[in-house]
């Protein structure tokens, strides 16, 4: 079941959730071409009647990068992530916490989970937690000319058993999100929607209202007043020339606090194939329902299959299903 990112205490009372009820949450996403950098914010505040610590579970988007850290408590202190190697942070992080010092530790919980640890919370105090990350954004598959931006608000189990050590809380449908986007391509966007949640659009610029000069490759995108936190936020951008290659490049200047001036290329190259027409087609599925794909991950067979059959081309395609075990056996004799 996919429960909302959330702060929860470590230890016997970690089903205590209420403790620690979530006051807001917001993201801020910067498009440029089909790479992003994003901040989220989440802000708690603890009802908790002695100091605890707390961990704070949140997802990412596979392909991200997470590029900056930070936790601040009563908006007054800051704690600010260093980069460690594993042994030695989680070391200087339980050092930390039993000198009775505020604390902090992120970790990689899974391969898109990761897990904040703060140390030494006391009572009524506001947590806000800041994460920064950079990803590429993935190509839409209905066309080269479209981006699709997912921006994950719970944590499940997406691929049969779920990441080890979470905390499954309830999710709760109630919490609310903020997200703006702001969009540069390097031409003119034809399109922006949102096949999960009512989204507000303006195109020509990076604000809410348009002002100044109408600029065809910029947008700015935000959630709806009636969007919910309770699936993920799924965006689509269609722009002319996706499918063409480009160049960007990030200058890091010296006055900026370089070392010295330096340029970052990235290249994104586009691969085109002109493959003949199928006259026909015939697709065989493989099930392993063996004794290792009970429970969970038989249903996620199932699904994936359904979703697999689905997408199947409508004409000139014919398909089979062969299923093994201690032995095999087809659907049908032939396709």
């Amino acid at each position: 079941m996919p429960v909302t990112v959330s702060i929860f205490p470590i230890g016997s009372g970690w089903t205590l959730r209420e403790e620690y009820p979530l006051v807001q949450s917001r993201c801020s996403y910067s498009v440029v071409d089909v790479y992003t950098i994003a901040e989220v914010v989440q802000d708690y505040y603890s009802d908790a009647p002695i100091n605890r610590d707390v961990g704070y579970m949140f997802p990412l988007p596979p392909s991200a990068a997470v590029c900056s850290f930070k936790a601040m408590i009563d908006d007054e202190k800051v704690i600010k992530g260093i980069v460690k190697e594993k042994l030695e942070a989680k070391k200087a992080y339980e050092q930390a916490v039993s000198q009775g010092k505020t604390a902090g530790l992120l970790q990689q919980e899974h391969a898109d989970v990761f897990r904040v640890s703060l140390g030494n919370i006391k009572p009524k105090t506001k947590i806000s937690v800041h994460i920064s990350f950079v990803s590429i954004i993935p190509h839409d598959g209905s066309s080269p000319q479209t981006l699709r931006i997912t921006m994950p608000t719970a944590i499940a189990p997406r691929y049969g058993s779920a990441p080890t050590n979470i905390p499954w809380l309830r999710n709760n449908a109630q919490n609310r999100f903020e997200l703006s986007v702001s969009v540069q391509m390097n031409k003119p966007i034809t399109s922006i929607s949102s096949p999960s949640h009512p989204i507000g659009l303006t195109l020509g610029c990076h604000q809410r209202e348009l002002t100044g000069d109408y600029e065809p490759s910029k947008a700015f995108v935000y959630l709806g007043d009636s969007a919910m936190l309770d699936k993920d936020i799924v965006i689509v951008i269609s722009a002319q020339g996706m499918d063409t290659p480009r160049c960007s490049v990030e200058r890091w200047l010296k006055s900026e606090g370089g070392e010295e001036t330096t340029d970052a290329y990235a290249l994104t190259l586009v691969p085109k194939f002109e493959l003949p027409a199928l006259p026909a087609q015939e697709y065989i599925f493989l099930v392993d329902r063996s004794g290792s794909m009970e429970g969970g991950q038989i249903t996620a067979v199932k699904a994936a299959l359904q979703i697999l059959l689905r997408s199947l081309p409508s004409r000139g395609t014919s398909f089979n299903i062969v299923s093994f075990g201690s032995r095999y056996s087809s659907l049908w004799p032939t396709s």
